[in-house]
């Protein structure tokens, strides 16, 4: 018998020497393991916030410093000195996410009402990237489920490290930014931090591992077929967007999203009409953050409560009234809208940035006026409007994805160095994206940033692609730029109506000046965009199209894309005044006022494609196939392990050999040696004998036993024993007792049995 001597560290015994010690030092490591890998779950979901929005060396330091602290402090403080540091740690952390928000720093210890409605908000599905100050609240949350988690690993205590560091896991599953594979490995570490710890501590066994592997696919099918707190409602999504891999079904991923695919379609159907004196592009979402393959609004809508806050310094004001002509989930404006009427408007939202969406979609026929705020600032205003911008603006609109290459910076530093204001930096930007990019709907969206693969790889894209970068472009030179969907003007059908099409959906830009407000750039090429935009719907119209049109529509001819010169107003789609030789961009009148560019938006470069249905079946693909290989990849994962987990729970019950005698009951198997034949023949003989009476004794012989119960079948009146019976005992005794069976004798026995064992099973027994 060992011995060693052993010493106490806070709630768990630490042997030193000794033989038990080394069986479960292996365990506990396996425990300890466990614990990081949770950690690392949810830490690994938080750095994929930082990553976005900043911050990732500072959660990396924070999540060290808590793992130090709490090793050391494993030996030293007890546990509720150690919650009370965690509290601590957790109550300054937030403080500090309050007093970023906005929250003054006299009252954040008492914002009890902020903090309980962030994070009510954030359990029912509020994820952390459309929180204003989304990496100072990862910051704040970090620490103290970290280090006390660890804490309580390092002194035995498995079960509430696994629960606390399961707590925060679920969180952010609750917030929707825990992804599945995430979920499913922290669930699993979780469990088996408490298995191997339950190991530990009761001197359990590595080979009780199946045990431990039931409870694993015990965990995953809950976590498959258990759902938690509903999220917070998406509202309607863009109901007019048609097949997936369309352009209105890219832009418009969700209220919430707007997405970035690689090749795109677009349908000729019409979606609204406007009745408007003034030409406009029609603004749907505003988003602000950027995420290097996506777009997402920060922030929570508000019901509409009567007005909407006007643009700063001096503007004009135009009425529009919008009428569906489908079913839809967004709400068209011109910008800025300041006011709506009608009876949408009591059924609206407006976001912080000020766009209005239904919280119920439209249905064709439904109308709604909307009063907006046209900022008609001239260039020599803008290149004097400086940059003295509100903390709003540059905390909401400077924002790029951690780790923006250098080349990117780079390049966009020497396309703007001529430029001495942020509007000739914007001019400078819209202008060199125009010149050097092609336009085209077929391209492969590249691999991380999106911005950076277009302004440094690629040679041509379609709007989504021109606006991201230039709005990004823009951040980097320090100047507030957000990034807009919607739709252009569409097609005019009279003097102040124009028809707008799913063709028209399009992603600009909106930059911000002090004084002025948001005023709208294009960076896409317009003369190829009016090209595509005139074929497809000349095509349309020639395949009987019957959704392409209304009734003020359907007899206004589209103009020739060769015509040189536009046709009467009120006959065609009225091209816009285009700047003379003399005009250059950064002289135009406004950039506010719509030029050539601005005329229409994305269509099919090849009408073929839609003539033989492939763009619809092959647009947005890449998007399509890399969620196809992320939900492969989960669900192979999961199946994996749900198959081990039945394998293991198969062990643990003895299912295999239960199985493995039943069928051998009914079937011999493959013939080898006489002797060991005949052998089997009477055990599954003596199988089928126990079924029908009972098992035979220990202290019984084969012949006793079937002398015993032949005779008590007898005594009682049973089905007496079926005289083949005794050929199958003989010669299992001549094998044992005597010199052997022959093949024929073998098979005759094995035989015998068979025809037993049908007899013995009802359907067998019936087709004889």
């Amino acid at each position: 018998m060992s011995t060693g001597s052993a010493t106490h560290a806070g709630d768990r015994t630490i042997s030193t020497g000794t033989d038990d010690s080394r069986d479960t030092d292996g365990v506990r490591w396996l425990a300890l393991g466990c614990v990081l890998a949770l950690t690392a779950s949810y830490v690994n979901v938080l750095y994929g916030v930082t990553h976005v929005v900043g911050g990732t060396q500072s959660l990396i330091t924070l999540v060290g410093v808590a793992l130090l602290a709490a090793t050391v402090f494993a030996r030293t403080i007890r546990p509720r000195t150690a919650a009370a540091l965690a509290l601590s740690a957790a109550g300054f952390g937030f403080a500090y996410y309050l007093t970023s928000a906005g929250v003054d720093l006299g009252v954040v210890f008492t914002s009890t009402g902020a903090i309980v409605s962030d994070t009510v908000a954030l359990l029912t599905g509020l994820p952390l990237l459309r929180m204003v100050q989304a990496g100072v609240w990862t910051l704040g949350f970090a620490p103290a489920p970290v280090f006390l988690s660890w804490y309580l690993a390092l002194r035995g205590r498995y079960a509430s490290s696994a629960a606390l560091g399961g707590a925060a896991l679920g969180f952010l599953v609750l917030t929707g930014d825990a992804g599945s594979l995430v979920t499913l490995t922290g669930t699993l570490a979780a469990i088996g931090a408490v298995a191997f710890g339950e190991f530990e501590n009761r001197g359990g066994s590595i080979a009780q591992a199946d045990l431990l592997i039931v409870m694993f696919a015990l965990a995953i099918v809950l976590s498959l077929t258990v759902t938690a707190v509903p999220g917070e409602p998406a509202g309607p999504t863009h109901l007019v967007q048609g097949e997936s891999g369309t352009l209105e079904a890219t832009i418009d991923t969700s209220p919430q999203r707007s997405g970035i695919s690689g090749q795109v379609a677009l349908s000729p159907e019409v979606r609204f009409t406007v009745e408007s004196d003034r030409r406009s592009y029609w603004r749907t979402g505003v988003y602000d953050r950027f995420t290097g393959n996506e777009w997402v609004r920060t922030g929570q809508s508000n019901p509409y409560n009567g007005g909407i806050d006007a643009p700063p310094g001096d503007y004009e004001t135009v009425e529009q009234t919008f009428t569906a002509e489908t079913k839809l989930g967004i709400m068209p404006v011109a910008p800025h809208p300041v006011s709506i009427d009608g009876e949408t408007a009591q059924r609206a939202t407006v976001s912080t940035h000020g766009q209005p969406r239904p919280e119920k979609p439209l249905q064709k026929g439904d109308s709604y006026t909307v009063e907006s705020a046209i900022v008609d600032a001239e260039p020599s205003d803008l290149r004097a409007a400086g940059t003295d911008y509100p903390d709003a603006i540059t905390n909401h609109y400077l924002q790029t994805p951690e780790g923006t290459s250098s080349e990117f910076q780079e390049r966009t530093a020497e396309i703007t160095a001529d430029a001495d204001t942020p509007y000739e930096t914007a001019v400078a930007i819209e202008d060199h994206l125009e010149s050097t990019k092609e336009y085209s709907l077929k391209v492969s969206k590249p691999d991380g940033n999106v911005a950076e693969g277009f302004l440094l790889e690629m040679d041509e894209g379609y709007c989504v692609y021109f606006a991201t970068t230039m709005t990004q472009m823009l951040r980097e030179e320090g100047v507030p730029a957000r990034y807009v969907t919607g739709y252009t003007s569409g097609q005019q059908v009279d003097d102040n109506e124009y028809l707008v099409r799913g063709l028209d959906a399009h992603a600009w830009v909106e930059v911000y000046f002090p004084d002025h407000g948001w005023v709208r750039f294009d960076p896409t090429p317009g003369d190829s965009r009016s090209e595509v935009h005139i074929d497809r719907l000349q095509e349309a119209r020639a395949n009987g199209n019957e959704d392409v049109d209304t009734e003020e529509s359907e007899n206004v001819p589209i103009p020739n894309r060769n015509d040189e010169s536009p046709a009467d107003p009120g006959d065609t789609e009225s091209p816009e005044p285009t700047p003379t030789e003399n005009e250059t961009t950064s002289d135009r009148t406004s950039p506010n006022e719509t030029d050539p560019r601005d005329t229409d938006s994305e269509s099919n470069d090849s009408t073929d494609d839609f003539r033989n249905g492939t763009a619809n079946a092959t647009g947005g693909d890449e998007s399509w196939h890399d969620r196809l290989v992320a939900f492969a990849r989960e669900t192979a994962a999961v199946g994996l392990v749900l198959a081990v987990g039945l394998a293991a729970s198969a062990r643990r019950t003895g299912a295999p050999a239960r199985i493995r005698r039943a069928v051998g009951i009914y079937w011999h198997g493959f013939r080898a040696d006489p002797d060991r034949d005949a052998e089997r023949a009477y055990r599954r003989l003596e199988r089928l004998l126990a079924r029908r009476y009972r098992p035979r004794r220990r202290s019984e012989s084969p012949r006793a036993y079937v002398t015993a119960i032949s005779e008590a079948a007898e005594t009682d009146g049973e089905e007496p024993i079926d005289p083949r019976t005794e050929r199958v005992l003989e010669y299992h005794e001549r094998t044992v007792y005597g010199g052997g069976v022959t093949r024929a004798e073998a098979d005759e026995a094995i035989s015998i049995v068979d025809e037993l064992a049908r007899d013995r099973l009802p359907i067998l027994g019936r087709l004889r």
